[in-house]
């Protein structure tokens, strides 16, 4: 009998050992704040040669060009699907939902800095895409501001991604910069426009230049500090140094820290660092 108990004994330890080794822990997770940059062109290189010159819109001659992003999504490395990129009907969506809503995006206005876009937690791990939904282009040309032309085709009906194997590592902050590197806006001969954007995404292990909008939530004159309300959540604005414009400054900055109050909005220009936070050299109040 003691024979048997010590064989039950030893095939439930087996057992449990088993089913251990078929259900790993969870991941962690760690914090993707997603930047949007642009190094905006026109049609360069083998692309140029293709159209005859006068189908090229310069950057030169647009006053903005709008887009409206409604999904930032990521690819985990278990689920890639060896996709080519810029083959075919693009995937709609990644496995992890980074940004989801609706909210614009002014690509000639981002040259030279990021805007801060959304900001999500997401399951630790390596991932080799990046895909952007968009939609709903619009487009100012600088000799007729006033007229917002919208009848412009997006290639890949705007579903937009680009390959990129990275690590999000477990309880770190990593900022993401998605710069739209090259706009590729050509006018047809039957007088549409079609917009192909071409994407380039970094990895950012340090701070990054941004631009960012939004409300003053609350103030801290100790810490030379507020939190501002952005499109996906809040964020900590450091603005010790910085100088900050009323209304009426064009050149010259002469608000003061009194002039940041709650409810006011505010255009920011400065850094952003992993965790999050903006150090800001200047402050816009609208």
């Amino acid at each position: 009998m003691r024979k048997i108990h010590m064989l039950l004994s030893c095939l439930l330890a087996v057992s449990i050992a088993l089913m251990g080794a078929g259900c790993p822990r969870p991941a962690g997770k760690g914090k993707v704040t997603v930047l949007f940059g642009s190094d905006a062109k026109s049609l360069s290189g083998a692309l140029l040669s293709a159209v005859a010159p006068k189908a090229v819109v310069d950057t030169a001659d647009i006053e903005s060009l709008t887009v409206t992003v409604t999904q930032i999504s990521l690819d985990s490395e278990d689920e890639d699907e060896g996709e080519t990129e810029g083959e075919g009907e693009a995937k709609a969506a990644g496995d992890v939902i980074v940004f989801e809503g609706s909210q614009d995006l002014e690509l000639i206005s981002l040259a030279g800095l990021s805007e801060v876009f959304s900001s999500a937690e997401i399951p630790a791990g390596t991932y080799t895409k990046i895909r952007i939904a968009i939609e709903n282009p619009r487009l100012r040309l600088a000799s007729d501001p006033e007229t917002e032309i919208t009848d412009i085709k997006l290639t890949a009906n705007g579903h937009l991604f680009v390959s990129e194997t990275f690590e999000v590592p477990a309880d770190q902050n990593s900022n993401i910069e998605i710069t739209f590197e090259d706009l590729h806006l050509v006018l047809n001969g039957n007088g549409r426009y079609v917009l192909t954007p071409q994407l380039r995404a970094d990895i950012l292990v340090s701070s990054a230049d941004v631009a960012a909008n939004g409300t003053i939530a609350s103030v801290d004159p100790d810490n030379d500090s507020m939190v501002v309300t952005l499109a996906d959540g809040d964020t900590t604005v450091l603005y010790a140094g910085a100088a900050i414009f009323l209304p009426a400054d064009t050149d010259t900055p002469t608000g003061t820290e009194a002039d940041l109050v709650v409810g006011a909005s505010v255009d920011i220009v400065g850094t952003i660092d992993l965790d999050g936070v903006i150090t800001a050299t200047e402050i816009h109040l609208l």
